[in-house]
This record gives C-alpha cells, sequence and structure tokens, in this order.
C-alpha cells in the first residue's frame, strides 16, 4: 500500500517542526536565580536574628551576675557591719568591766589600808616630854 489520494496521485507528507524560542527556559533561569538570592538572604538575616538573641542572652546574664554580686556586697557589708557593732559592744563591755574590777581593787586597797591603820598602834610622839 503506498500514499495515494482518492485520484491515485502519490501523497507526500510533509512534517512540519515548529522551533519555538527558549524564552521559557530564561525564564525558569530568572525565577530559579531570584529564589537562590532570596534563600541567601533569608540566611544571612537568619544568622543576624541568632547573633541579636545571642546578644541579648549574653547581656541578660552579664546583668543577672551584676545584681548577684551587688547583693553578695550588700550581704557583706551588712555581715561587716553586724561584726563591727558586736566587736564593739564586747570591747565596751571588757572595758566596762575592767573599769569595776579596777574600782572594786582600788577599794579593796582602800580598805585594807584603813584596817591596817586602825589595827596598828599609835607611834610614840617624839617631841612629847617623858
Amino acid at each position: 500500500m503506498s500514499n495515494t489520494d482518492l485520484e491515485g496521485r502519490p501523497v507526500t507528507n510533509h512534517t512540519v517542526v515548529e522551533r519555538r524560542g527558549n524564552t521559557g527556559w530564561v525564564i525558569a533561569g530568572v525565577v530559579a536565580i531570584v529564589a537562590l538570592v532570596a534563600v541567601a538572604i533569608v540566611m544571612m538575616n537568619r544568622n543576624d536574628a541568632n547573633q541579636a538573641a545571642s546578644s541579648a542572652y549574653q547581656q541578660g546574664a552579664v546583668q543577672a551576675t551584676t545584681n548577684d554580686a551587688n547583693q553578695a556586697a550588700q550581704a557583706a557589708a551588712a555581715q561587716a557591719t553586724n561584726a563591727a557593732n558586736a566587736a564593739n559592744n564586747s570591747a565596751n563591755t571588757a572595758a566596762n568591766q575592767a573599769a569595776v574590777r579596777a574600782q572594786q581593787a582600788s577599794d579593796q586597797a582602800a580598805q585594807q589600808q584603813q584596817q591596817q591603820r586602825a589595827a596598828s598602834p599609835a607611834p610614840a610622839d617624839s617631841s612629847a616630854p617623858q
């Protein structure tokens, strides 16, 4: 069987291939490049956000440490004040006790001296006629 038309003439088939431009591929390439740039920008911004969060965390930690140090310093100052007051009170008590003992010793010595004078005979007066 050959290709003939109804009248018996040979029919030749022509295949027409239309070549379209590469416009679709160019557009796809441009879209891909834009997507890659967008992904790169998002990744860079995420790193900036992570750095900002890390910086904020570190600043918070420094602030907390500073607050703790201030509280510890205030507590130490209060303890030092209490210790100084206690030492001052102890020193005052010891000084008062020493003053009382010294007064008691002085009174006791004066009393003993009076007792010795009263117990000893009166000395003879050498200027009196004999």
